[in-house]
């Protein structure tokens, strides 16, 4: 019965397996439910402050470092993936679509001013990085490029004050025009099933970009059944100094969407992958179950004929 007791070891470990492959599956149905609910309530503030940049803007000088549309030479991009594995394709399809963009720079080098516009950069188009993630980190080093700044921890702070530091990084660049372009990678989630990564202009400011993003929580308030509200703002002391003080807000809302999209999405990715895993290991088991009572059936029918080829012979 050698082989009977290996069988029986399989079982035994893929049944642990199980065990824990079902547990990350709640685990992470229950945050990605947590996430989702962070995005509808993220909603109301970016709506308020896109309303708030769409009057201001228009009235602020059409030279503000902001809102100029610059030729492009020189793209930041933020990328976010996960500090973990074990989320099926979440990560390996923001490394496509990072990989997309380095064989096509075009994409990037076309700059959204807020007429929908924008102008083609130079044949020799810089690209550096900034990525949320352990595992976005790690997909820069693999492309030969550079990271200026890793921020790994944001998955775990859904706070709007987080993304300080990144903004102000950001905001930093672009203003000092070390980069005429600042983007953002990240991945939408659509529904449990469904997730789709993104390319988002951040700076400057692209009206295209931010209706955009609005546009992605809207679809999900609609399924949850929240309505939006509109308002008119005055500005003081000026629009220029107003906008000023309200970009790194927007930057902020901008990136937290982001961040708490691919954090659903993630959660929603390791669900699937988790769900797949807990009914392979399951089929596993059948098979392996199957195995080892055909194997002891032999055995047992092997050892009756032993019997009563031996109660013959005493006859």
């Amino acid at each position: 019965m050698a082989g009977a007791r290996d069988i029986q070891r399989r079982i035994k470990s893929i049944t642990n397996t199980r065990k824990v492959t079902g547990a990350m599956e709640v685990v992470s149905a229950a945050k990605m439910k947590k996430a989702v609910s962070q995005v509808l309530a993220l909603r109301p503030y970016a709506h308020a402050m896109h309303a708030l940049l769409d009057n201001i803007a228009p009235q602020a000088a059409a030279s503000h470092p902001l809102l100029a549309v610059r030729d492009v030479k020189n793209v930041l991009v933020l990328v976010i993936a996960s500090n973990k594995g074990l989320c099926g394709s979440f990560n390996t399809s923001v490394a496509r679509m990072t990989r997309t963009l380095l064989e096509k720079p075009e994409v990037l080098a076309r700059t959204r001013n807020r007429r929908g516009e924008g102008k083609v950069a130079t044949k020799d188009l810089k690209i550096d990085f900034v990525t949320i993630g352990k595992k976005a980190d790690h997909l820069i080093k693999i492309l030969g490029k550079e990271t200026i700044a890793s921020f790994p921890n944001l998955h775990y702070d859904s706070r709007s004050e987080a993304m300080r530091p990144i903004t102000k990084l950001i905001f930093d660049a672009f203003e000092e025009e070390k980069y005429d372009k600042i983007a953002i990678v990240y991945t939408d989630y659509i529904n449990a099933i469904t997730q789709e990564q993104k390319v988002r202009q951040l700076l400057p400011v692209s009206r295209v970009d931010l209706e955009k993003q609005l546009a992605e929580m809207d679809y999900m308030a609609d399924q949850y059944g929240i309505e939006s509200r509109e308002y008119a703002y005055v500005a003081e002391p000026s629009n220029e100094e107003a906008l000023r003080e309200i970009v790194p807000r927007v930057l902020e809302t901008q990136i937290l969407h982001a961040v708490l999209e691919s954090n659903a999405s993630k959660e929603s990715a390791r669900m699937i992958a988790m769900k797949n895993a807990t009914d392979a290991a399951g089929d596993i088991i059948d098979d392996l179950t199957l195995s080892y009572n055909k194997l002891r059936q032999a055995k047992i029918t092997q050892e009756i004929s032993e019997i009563s080829a031996g109660r013959a012979a005493l006859e």
